[in-house]
């Protein structure tokens, strides 16, 4: 069964319509993380804090064990991933969601969305919904210079009002404005991990000042504040002593992951939004920040690759690798002077001895001892040709770059040609290699003529997939499961079982580009040009 687009629905509720990605799917099998950008409303709810941001989505905190849960976003069915304002309504237990032309409800606070449109709702396109009420029976919304009131559990329109006509609003936050309870907890309230505050703005210990977005008094004395660049704080009235959080990753997109145990580090080509790397804990969603402008040694780059173990990181730039000594805490920047190849790193392979690095221009070996070039003697045989992956089976180094695969065998050693080695069960000469991977014993190869299979035991080349089943789609990335092969591509993800022929494709417009992938257990994590995916994989979907 083909998926194409998104699905939706038509309700009867009123005038609405129901959509979400698709029907099959549960609320978060699919998460997209993303950088917040500006946190622009908060709004506290049974269970969690929901914050808006201009970039993000929604984030949720759990208000007991202040951590992050899954967010909301366009993968839950938002019809943008800026919100401009957020409320929960203790009335009827909806949580309600603005963004740029379009203000959203759900009964479920999770999926389940239905959208209104401002046109619907007698607000100009150009208007902009600064913060969210609610009363007994409606829903209020602050304009810029008016008021719309609505029926808090349809939606549909009672008036436009130049002040509210009613006194009993709870409101959630909106733009910081000096209120005076704000005003005064600033005034009396310190600041963790060296920041400070002057009233309308927060400064942090690196002495880059921020403005203050939002904050936000709690029904049982939790305390939030947002700040432009995404950070929340938070406090009790007991406490007095706001602790930064971030609530999400800070990457805005993701062109590499490295993966050691349940951690991903995080790379992005948009150096200057997305900052530097992140490290993202699987388990429990902890983040930790590696920040160009804040780390000695660590050079701001477009992030193309990423290798990863338990001591060490390598990251490929542009025409630079950064390393990084675990145990140390330590960076080193490494350029052209130590003999990488120029252009793009493409991958990087580590084994005992040395890091392979592989450039849109070439590929080169570098002794992880001295950290400067160690050649194995070939090399020049790929000057000014793009070399896209690597991968090591047993003492074999597999090379895959647009003019074919090549296998270099350290126990002989010698560099060979695919065409000069196994039996070939196709015709077609394997060229423009843009993905591998290693699956129990055998290579599988993303390349022109389709998806191929090099069986190791038996020394046979298969071509288990066709490209003309995927379109002839560029593979940027390739996951295998069992039977399933995973396949990353431009415009999204394609499942094709490699025994029965039967695909499936997944074209979300969350989804973007598919840059890289990782698979845990039944999670694929998929880096995209709109940030880390988390899809829950089910056999069967």
């Amino acid at each position: 069964m083909r998926i194409k687009g998104s699905i939706c629905l038509v309700i009867y509720y009123g005038s609405l319509l129901f959509c979400q990605p698709d029907s099959r799917f549960r609320p978060f099998d699919w998460v997209l993380y993303k950088g917040s950008g500006s946190i622009n409303s908060i709004s506290e709810g049974f269970n969690y804090a929901y914050i808006g941001t201009e970039n993000g989505g929604v984030k949720r905190l759990n208000t007991f064990s202040l951590v992050f849960d899954e967010p909301i976003t366009s993968a839950q069915g938002l019809k943008s991933n800026t919100a401009t304002a957020v409320h929960f309504d203790t009335e009827t237990g909806f949580l309600w969601v603005a963004s740029t032309n379009h203000l959203q409800y759900s009964f479920s606070r999770e999926g389940s969305w239905f959208p209104l449109t401002f046109e619907s709702l007698g607000i100009s396109r150009f208007d902009r919904i600064r913060k969210i009420g609610s009363s007994i029976g409606y829903i209020w919304l602050e304009l810029k210079s008016s008021f719309v009131k609505i029926d808090h559990s349809n939606g549909n329109l009672i008036g436009v009002f130049s002040k509210p006509d009613e006194i009993s609003i709870k409101w959630s936050s909106g733009p910081y404005d000096r209120e005076k309870k704000m005003a005064d907890i600033f005034l009396n309230y310190s600041f963790n991990n060296g920041w400070i505050s002057t009233g309308t703005d927060l400064i942090d210990n690196l002495g880059r000042r921020s403005r203050i977005t939002t904050g936000f008094i709690g029904k049982h004395g939790n305390i939030y504040v947002g700040n432009e660049y995404g950070t929340l704080f938070q406090t009790t009235k007991v406490m007095q002593t706001f602790d930064p959080i971030v609530p999400d990753i800070e990457n805005f997109d993701i062109s590499a992951i490295g993966q050691m145990n349940d951690i991903l580090y995080l790379g992005s080509t948009d150096y200057i939004n997305s900052k530097g790397l992140t490290q993202f804990n699987t388990w429990n969603n902890e983040i930790e920040s590696f920040i160009f402008e804040e780390t000695i040694n660590m050079t701001p780059t477009p992030i193309f690759s990423i290798n990863a173990d338990e001591n060490e990181l390598w990251i490929g730039g542009d025409e630079i690798l950064l390393f990084h000594d675990k145990k140390k805490n330590f960076w080193r920047t490494l350029g052209q002077e130590r003999g990488l190849p120029s252009g793009e790193v493409l991958d990087i392979l580590v084994d005992e001895t040395h890091a392979w690095v592989a450039s849109s221009r070439g590929l080169s070996r570098i002794s992880r001892a001295t950290k400067r070039e160690d050649p194995a003697g070939f090399e020049y045989l790929f000057s000014e040709i793009p070399v896209y992956e690597l991968e090591n089976y047993g003492n074999d180094i597999w090379i895959g770059a647009w003019s074919g695969v090549y296998v270099y065998s350290k126990s002989s050693p010698q560099l060979k040609n695919s065409i000069e080695f196994g039996q070939k069960l196709f015709p077609e000469l394997m060229l423009r290699i843009t993905s591998m991977k290693k699956y129990d014993d055998a290579i599988y190869i993303a390349c022109n003529v389709g998806i191929v299979k090099y069986n190791v035991n038996s020394s046979e080349w298969e071509l288990i997939i066709n490209a003309v089943q995927y379109q002839n789609k560029n593979i940027h990335s390739l996951e295998i499961k069992n039977n399933n092969v995973f396949l990353g591509t431009l415009d999204g993800l394609v499942k094709i079982n490699k025994k029965t022929g039967s695909m499936k494709e997944y074209y979300f417009p969350f989804i973007g580009k598919v840059n890289e992938m990782v698979l845990l257990d039944n999670i694929l994590w998929l880096g995209t040009s709109n940030g880390l995916i988390k899809f829950k994989w089910k056999t069967g979907i």
